[in-house]
């Protein structure tokens, strides 16, 4: 399995079938015009032939100073802070039921690009909009809910260089 850039023209994505449509349409339609517009970055793994066993996108978004937790806002500025969003995160169901832990590769990924960008310029942490039901998957990489019971979740960029420290 290879992650990189999303290449329309090299990458099949025509029987990706995650189990939720919005997101299994929009790899097939829309994920090659939102690079196009400068909107996002896709990134997809792929089998050898070119098939896409997942994908998830990369763009640069800002938290509200009332998004977040009371706890959590404590020193940060009362203006918007720059985080990365990972905006879509979805795994083919095949590779899923074929236990190539897909979902927590691409995640990974997702986090060390996240900590180049970092590296370039300000950003606090990475965002995710979560599903109800993908919640404890990124909570167990240690993301945490802007406000509590919140499908937005965050993980600072200290998390993840620590992550990182440890080989993720």
């Amino acid at each position: 399995m290879n992650i990189g850039p999303f290449e329309p023209a090299r990458h099949d994505r025509t029987g990706f079938s995650c189990g939720h449509a919005g997101l299994d349409e929009y790899l097939r339609r829309y994920a090659g015009q939102g690079i196009r517009n400068g909107l996002v970055q896709v990134y997809v793994a792929a089998d050898d032939g070119g098939r896409v066993l997942g994908y998830y996108t990369l763009s640069a978004a800002s938290v509200r100073h009332e998004e977040w937790s009371d706890e959590a806002r404590r020193g940060l500025p009362k203006y918007p802070v720059p985080a990365v969003l990972i905006g879509r995160m979805a795994s083919d169901a095949r590779a899923r039921e074929a236990g190539l832990r897909v979902g927590s590769r691409l995640l990974i990924h997702a986090l060390k690009q996240s900590l180049r960008a970092a590296k370039i310029l300000g950003v606090r942490c990475v965002i995710v909009d979560s599903k109800p039901d993908a919640a404890g998957f990124y909570q167990r990489f240690g993301f945490l809910p802007l406000q509590p019971g919140s499908p937005r979740l965050y993980l600072p960029v200290g998390a993840i260089e620590r992550l990182a420290g440890q080989g993720a």
